[in-house]
């Protein structure tokens, strides 16, 4: 094996391989020589993931204030129900608005009933600020849920 003047100049490293000269060391910590190609990787990476992390906190947001919304309908809706008085042939509307509007304002939310009959169908509004969307402009959303409930009366059984 034929060995240039370079190498054979070199004394063998404690690991055994030859030792080398600054010139032939690879600095590893520098991206010299990439034209910032590493730091727009990284750069770009670091964007999608906060967008990827968003998504899933504000998605989650958004799922969990939509049960909530329902929740708070179902409710609106019962407490409205409730109002029905023994005898009467359906529920008084004025009376279901009054019980429906306290529920509503005592969980912080909007929306509205419909009385028909015994029946009474509610839906509500909340509105959910954000975490990471306000990023890309979107502060908070509105979700809407939907609630029934049926007055039902036996006559026969106790008030």
């Amino acid at each position: 094996m034929r060995r240039t003047a370079t190498q054979a100049k070199s004394a063998p490293t404690p690991l055994g391989g030859p030792q080398r000269t600054r010139r032939q060391r690879a600095d590893w910590r520098s991206d010299a020589g990439s034209g910032g190609g590493m730091a727009l990787l990284m750069l770009g990476a670091a964007v999608a993931l906060m967008m990827v992390l968003g998504l899933v906190v504000d998605g989650g947001a958004k799922a969990r204030a939509l049960d909530h919304a329902g929740a708070i309908a179902a409710e609106t809706a019962r407490a409205a129900a409730a109002t029905y008085r023994p005898g009467d042939a359906a529920i008084d509307p004025d009376s279901a608005n009054a019980a429906a509007r306290d529920y509503l304002t005592a969980a912080r939310a909007s929306g509205q009933i419909t009385v028909t009959g015994l029946n009474v169908t509610a839906t509500a509004s909340l509105t959910q600020a954000t975490v990471f969307l306000p990023l890309i402009g979107i502060d908070n959303f509105t979700v809407t849920g939907t609630g029934q409930a049926y007055a039902a009366y036996d006559p026969g059984g106790a008030p």
